[in-house]
């Protein structure tokens, strides 16, 4: 299992400590549909801080035109962080305070001065979780990512609830989901081939998947995926 660190030890340890993969500044456009994400979000809007879960399902951006701080953490250092199962987490945005008021001051006077993008650094987080979520991301099966991890797959069910909020097939299918949407969207690739190269069947497949995870038809969400959330990376592999 990875070790487990309190909030409060690492609190100490800013600025410079590693887990945060992106830091953003933007405004979101009104109607612009946020993508499925397997990371969570320290949130900062009108001088408040939030931690937003794994998102399971595409959904409308919050806050159309206010100015938004956003650093994406690896969900396994959000784990460590706050010390609460990332399922408690999982489709909800809630102030930080109320998680963690000592860790919510030091990161705020962080945000508030402009410094939050201090905190981008690659995670070094290693265990069973790491390795299965690493398989995973390399197109393994969750009986195989299972394997890996050393874990029987109901073991490794109960260990992604609790370190990513997600299933390991829904981790999966947002992956996979994200990593053809960034091949359409960055590198100018046809549905067909985005979709058979990030693992699907067929076109339809795809299709189908778009539906499921985001309720909105490919041709409607590709102009209107979230400025922040434009898959960096197809499926943040770092």
């Amino acid at each position: 299992m990875p070790p487990q660190t309190s909030a409060a030890a690492v609190s100490g340890s800013y600025p410079g400590a590693p887990g945060a993969v992106m830091y953003a500044r933007f405004r979101p456009a009104p109607g612009r549909v946020t993508m499925p994400d397997v990371c969570c979000d320290l949130v900062w809007v009108r001088e408040r801080l939030f931690i937003a879960g794994p998102q399971s399902r595409g959904q409308v951006s919050a806050h159309p035109g206010e100015e938004i701080q956003l650093l994406n953490l690896d969900p396994l250092v959000a784990r460590a962080w706050l010390g609460v199962p990332v399922a408690h987490l999982t489709d909800r945005k809630i102030l930080l305070e109320d998680i963690d008021r000592d860790c919510a001051g030091r990161l705020s006077e962080l945000f508030a001065s402009g410094r939050a993008a201090d905190l981008v650094g690659l995670p070094v987080v290693a265990g069973r979780a790491a390795r299965a979520a690493a398989s995973i991301k390399a197109f393994a099966s969750v009986r195989l990512a299972a394997q890996a991890a050393e874990l029987s797959i109901r073991q490794l069910e109960r260990l992604f609830g609790d370190r990513f909020g997600l299933s390991p097939r829904r981790y999966g299918r947002i992956l996979r989901l994200r990593r053809a949407i960034g091949a359409i969207k960055q590198d100018g690739e046809s549905l067909a081939f985005a979709a058979a190269g990030a693992g699907y069947a067929d076109q339809s497949h795809f299709t189908r998947e778009v539906r499921e995870l985001t309720g909105r038809s490919p041709r409607f969400l590709l102009p209107h995926v979230a400025n922040v959330q434009e898959v960096l990376a197809h499926t943040r592999d770092d």
